[in-house]
């Protein structure tokens, strides 16, 4: 059967519980355990949980610009559908274009780490040896497999979500729990001491404290596939963000001060180039069965990630080729009316860079430079909704909703633009390398938004992401 143009993808089939799922599964909880926080531990050293508690309240607040402007409209378009709300076309593409751009890397980035650091060095431990081009089937593999699965429809993808990212919470936060109780540390609360780093180790370590809760939006783009009356839709996006920020920050700020103590507050700096410390943490505190349920997670929460973000970058990919902005095929739909052109695209475009920034710096300075682009992309995507919100507000005059709709979008955007300049000044490359990957796409995003934003008029600009003809009952 041929692909088809629809104004709609499959209304009435994803349930609250799946969207938190969906959210949930972007932030790869356990995958992030073993890789965002053995990088993060290379800048932040025993500040690491400090890191990750600053990045936890960051994002809680951003959770604020998420919640109201997801409120009155829905769409496959997500944060691009919200930023034409109150921006118009020219910044609603810029967002589009920046959350593909982040998605899609942080598609790229994880199996590079996985297969090119994280399971040769466990291989390693164990006895074993991995050959050196393994990290390029991981990279096939994370991609191609949730690639296949997702374009089966939704629902198929929705009900491998729902059990393992909840599954992974539970884990994450008991396992925590227990190492805490038996680290027995002398000074518990000097993991939350800037003092170990300084503010520059800790804001680098919140490169990848952000970055491990990329996810938080990616259920925003299945609004138009949420159960309910058309008009309590935004709602649940909004009430799922809540929830499944809650459930991730409390097991991943946990899980790093678990790691913090477990392997010893003033032996951080060798955490970051030992061979898979997570897994010795696990296995010295949790034993053989610990250990390998962290690993089993991990695997999978890498593979539920990228089916996770690539569901959500392939409808906004979708969405703004049904408004006509990019090429309509984009807003063709399979068979199980999933975007399939969209789809194979973006995953096509994760493998390439995977693969090329593999090969040019090597897997471990390759998941660094990725990990810090993501973080350009997504500051700037949400430096727009941040915006966008505030005009919002600006023009409905209501002056109780000042806290939220003002001072907390003003207070991430300054937190979010501090953490990037302390990541990238002084210049130190390789890192440095992500600001120039990050320019050359944002300032191609530019150059094409200029050159098609006349197409639609200021009114349709505002209606952007969005089904033309909405259902309007269960």
């Amino acid at each position: 059967m041929k692909d088809v143009r629809s104004n709609d993808l499959n209304p009435n089939v994803v349930g609250f519980w799946e969207l938190v799922s969906q959210s949930l599964a972007g932030m790869a909880p356990t995958c992030d355990v073993v890789a965002f926080m053995t990088a993060g531990a290379a800048f932040a050293l025993a500040a690491l949980p400090l890191s990750y508690l600053w990045a936890f309240g960051l994002m809680f607040i951003e959770v604020n610009t998420l919640y109201h402007l997801s409120k009155d409209r829905v769409g496959a378009g997500g944060y691009y559908s919200y930023v034409s709300a109150g921006l118009g076309t020219g910044a609603a593409l810029v967002t589009g274009f920046m959350v593909t751009f982040y998605q899609v890397f942080s598609m790229a980035g994880i199996p590079v780490y996985v297969g090119g650091v994280f399971l040769p060095g466990l291989a390693h431990r164990l006895g074993l040896g991995l050959p050196h081009w393994f990290w390029i089937v991981a990279v096939l593999f994370f991609i191609g497999v949730p690639w296949t699965l997702a374009m089966t429809g939704i629902r198929p993808s929705m009900k491998v979500l729902a059990i393992t990212s909840l599954t992974e919470i539970v884990f994450l936060i008991g396992a925590a729990s227990i190492i805490i109780s038996e680290a027995h540390t002398i000074h518990p609360l000097k993991p939350f001491n800037v003092g170990v780093t300084g503010y520059k180790g800790v804001a680098r370590g919140m490169i990848f404290a952000i970055t491990s809760f990329i996810g938080i939006g990616s259920h925003a783009s299945l609004g138009e596939e949420a159960k309910g009356v058309q008009t309590q839709k935004g709602r649940l996006i909004g009430k799922a963000a809540l929830v499944s920020m809650t459930l991730a920050g409390a097991a991943l700020t946990l899980s790093a001060y678990a790691l913090t103590v477990g392997w010893g507050e003033n032996s951080m700096g060798t955490f970051a180039t030992a061979q898979a410390p997570g897994v010795t943490v696990f296995l010295l505190y949790l034993g053989p069965i610990g250990a390998v349920a962290l690993v089993v997670l991990a695997i999978n929460s890498a593979f539920t990630d990228s089916l996770a973000l690539l569901t959500s970058s392939s409808r906004v990919l979708y969405a703004i080729g049904r408004d006509e902005l990019v090429h309509v095929s984009f807003s063709y739909v399979n068979q199980h009316r999933a975007p399939g052109k969209s789809m194979s695209l973006l995953a096509g475009l994760a493998v390439v860079i995977g693969l090329g920034t593999g090969f040019w710096l090597g897997p471990v300075q390759a998941f660094n430079i990725m990990t810090t682009a993501v973080l350009f992309g997504l500051v700037s995507a949400h430096t727009l909704m941040n915006i966008s919100l505030m005009r919002l507000f600006r023009d409905e005059k209501k002056p109780t909703h000042a806290i939220q709709h003002l001072v907390l979008p003003l207070a991430a955007t300054g937190l979010f633009w501090w953490v990037l300049y302390e990541s990238v000044w002084p210049i130190n490359l390789p890192l440095s390398w992500s600001a120039v990957i990050w320019a050359v796409v944002l300032i191609s995003v530019l150059a094409y938004v200029w050159s098609v934003r006349r197409r639609i008029g200021s009114d349709e600009g505002r209606q952007l992401g969005i089904p033309k003809n909405p259902p309007t009952t269960v």
